[in-house]
């Protein structure tokens, strides 16, 4: 069900946008996370829960929560759970429903205050600049005119998932510093997807080129 959230969100692309168009590229990329179409327009209430259920019931969810578990585990922390698979499972739900209350937090407050949380690619040309993009995403929202702000929703959600898990950890994971160490894993999963978004046309272009490289070459 998982992968198949995924692979739906990432196919739902306006035929407006041909720089996302996946089709007849290899099957990967028709699940990579994409950037939202160009020209940008006000956010709708449906394209608002499909952002949501991407972000939630899909195979980057699960990545994700496998990856905070990972973390966990390979840092032991916290402690009472062990190690083995048994409390990696316990550590990868614990992400997970971090990941659930997050994005519901933040699907709510974006709503509230009109917050468009979507991903635009950067218009700088340079790979510093895209980059750089990137890292300040999780960050930024844009308003009901289409320009840039400060995400309110996105703080709001980060502090949630950052948070709610001391409500069902052990004593050991209670303090401040550990709060700081789940807001890092919200934070590198927010912008390792914006990466791939970033770089997803350039990825298809790339592609093109090369199938139509291949087809001069046989001719």
């Amino acid at each position: 069900m998982l992968f198949a959230a995924w692979t739906c969100s990432a196919q739902s692309t306006p035929a407006a946008d041909p720089t996302l168009d996946p089709t007849g590229l290899p099957g990967y990329v028709k699940v990579l996370p994409m950037p939202a179409p160009e020209p940008w327009s006000r956010i709708t209430s449906k394209q608002r829960f499909e952002q949501y259920t991407s972000l939630t019931l899909s195979s980057s969810a699960a990545i994700g929560a496998a990856a905070g578990g990972a973390i966990s585990q390979a840092i032991n922390s916290p402690k009472e759970w062990g190690q083995g698979w048994g409390a990696y499972g316990i550590r990868v739900t614990s992400s997970y429903g971090a990941t659930l209350v997050g994005n519901a937090i933040t699907y709510g407050f974006s709503a509230m205050f009109h917050d468009d949380n979507r991903y635009f690619r950067s218009q700088g040309g340079g790979f510093g600049a895209r980059l750089g993009h990137v890292i300040a995403s999780p960050y930024v929202a844009r308003n009901d005119e289409g320009r840039a702000r400060f995400s309110m929703s996105n703080f709001f959600g980060s502090a949630a998932y950052s948070g709610v898990q001391l409500a069902w950890s052990p004593s050991s994971w209670q303090g401040a510093s550990n709060v700081g160490i789940n807001y890092m894993i919200w934070y590198g999963q927010m912008a390792g997807v914006n990466l791939v978004r970033e770089f997803y046309p350039s990825l298809v272009q790339h592609l093109r080129n090369k199938g139509k490289g291949k087809s001069t070459t046989a001719r």
